[in-house]
């Protein structure tokens, strides 16, 4: 048996108009995750009726704002990554730079 863990982030978003609060969005973010699928409950449907327009501008700055958190997610996931094969690839290139004869010396 052995474990495997999984990390994600669950971000919530809530749509108001004046003082009422009338729609709720969610999601969860995970690193890797090819897309987050953003859900929308309505809370106050004669509000949210009335406001269409706002509380889908709302929802839209929603999505854009869990697209940058998914994004940089992956990118210091990618970070990680990379900078473990640089730090691989700079010690067998200096590995390689001992082991070449020197100007003069032969081999």
């Amino acid at each position: 048996m052995s474990l495997k863990t999984s990390q994600s982030i669950q971000f919530t978003g809530i749509s108001t108009i004046g003082d009422k609060q009338v729609a709720t969005f969610a999601t969860n973010i995970a690193a890797g995750q090819t897309y987050s699928n953003v859900s929308m409950s309505i809370s106050d449907q004669a509000t949210y009726d009335a406001n269409k327009a706002e509380v889908r501008n709302d929802r839209d700055d929603f999505q854009n704002q869990a697209d940058k958190l998914q994004d940089s997610l992956d990118s210091s996931n990618d970070t990680t990554d990379s900078s473990a094969a640089t730090s691989s690839s700079a010690s067998a290139s200096s590995a390689a730079e001992k082991e070449e004869p020197k100007d003069g010396e032969n081999a």
